[in-house]
């Protein structure tokens, strides 16, 4: 990845690069070009506080510290697979009562903000609050593909599949099952036992489990329109949650991913990497990482994983993430940034 050389320069990093791409017109193809351009913005790292854009981080050591593995002894976090995002994600507007021009997309709220990004600036700070719509099949691939992989089957026998659970929570397929097994069942007993699952999954979500960290995080209208994605995955008959929307910010953009899936592997706060430490696989802290490597560099190293020579040396190795685009690794990168010591 490449270094962060004391200058924010998204602005033109990301322009030039062609790191802004739609995601709303076409799927994202990362750009493989890593080369300089004349920076429109210069912004010194250190001349930006932490309180300038509060964002609520995560805190402490990874999951997988906290369960006692190294990421090569696990299957966590590495199982989302190696497609692009889909051409539709998050290109729907909210448009506010008696708005004059409906706000963009996390693309043009992207852009906007880093053209007006300035230390302390309140207008840079209120665009990535404003508000746009996602689905749940984002919120799914924020928090839950890294794990559960892009149909929701998991990597068993270590990960479980979430399909099983889903169909659990739909009474026509609860119905069917018992039926199956030659029971005699009535409404009533159906419909417990489909309350009886879904309590159990939300519960699982809210408080985690065993192997899995909890998702506390997530708002309620959040978890109504994830539902309503794992059921589409889960081939559940469509119920009152299929094609929710919820409105988010790239703020909150950011935090999803760095909750959902980057905390799984990396510590909150501690040591970065260093050139040495880099080589040899060392997993940095998320707060480091703004500091030591710019935003082209964290974009390429996310959507392509480790490169070569960290796979020869040996020691941790990340792997890719190429369902992410460009504009939520920048996202992420600002989470990341507000929370630097």
């Amino acid at each position: 990845m490449n270094r962060l050389c004391a200058a924010f320069g998204f602005a033109a990093i990301l322009a030039i690069n062609g790191l802004l791409v739609s995601a709303s017109a076409q799927n994202i193809q990362p750009n493989r070009e890593q080369g300089t351009a004349p920076q429109l913005a210069k912004i010194a790292v250190s001349a930006v506080k932490a309180g300038d854009y509060p964002i609520s981080f995560t805190q402490g050591p990874s999951w997988l510290k906290h369960l006692g593995l190294t990421v090569s002894q696990t299957r966590m976090g590495q199982v989302g697979g190696t497609d692009s995002v889909p051409a539709a994600t998050h290109g729907k507007q909210q448009i506010s009562p008696g708005a004059s021009t409906p706000p963009g997309d996390l693309n043009s709220i992207m852009q906007r903000f880093l053209v007006t990004f300035r230390p302390g600036s309140k207008p840079a700070s209120e665009i990535l609050d404003e508000k746009f719509t996602v689905s749940g099949s984002d919120l799914y691939r924020w928090n839950c593909q890294a794990c559960h992989g892009p149909a929701g089957q998991g990597a068993t026998p270590e990960i479980n599949s979430v399909l099983g659970p889903v169909q659990g929570t739909s009474p026509a397929l609860t119905r069917k099952r018992m039926e199956a097994r030659g029971l005699d069942v009535d409404d009533d007993m159906v419909q417990q036992v489909s309350e009886l699952a879904e309590g159990s999954l939300r519960d699982r979500l809210q408080h985690g489990g065993k192997s899995m960290p909890s998702f506390e995080y997530l708002r309620a209208d959040e978890v109504e329109a994830l539902f309503g994605y794992l059921e589409k995955l889960a081939d559940v008959p469509p119920t009152k949650r299929d094609g929710l929307l919820v409105p988010e910010s790239a703020a909150r953009v950011g935090e999803h991913i760095v909750r959902g899936t980057c905390h799984i592997c990396h510590d909150a706060t501690g040591p970065g990497s260093g050139h040495v430490a880099m080589m040899q696989g060392t997993i940095p802290s998320l707060a480091s990482i703004p500091k030591e490597h710019s935003l082209s560099g964290v974009v390429h190293q996310v959507q392509y994983g480790s490169c070569g020579m960290m796979k020869i040396t040996g020691g941790e190795v990340m792997p890719a993430y190429p369902y992410f685009t460009e504009e939520e690794i920048a996202a992420v990168y600002l989470v990341a940034y507000s929370a630097r010591p």
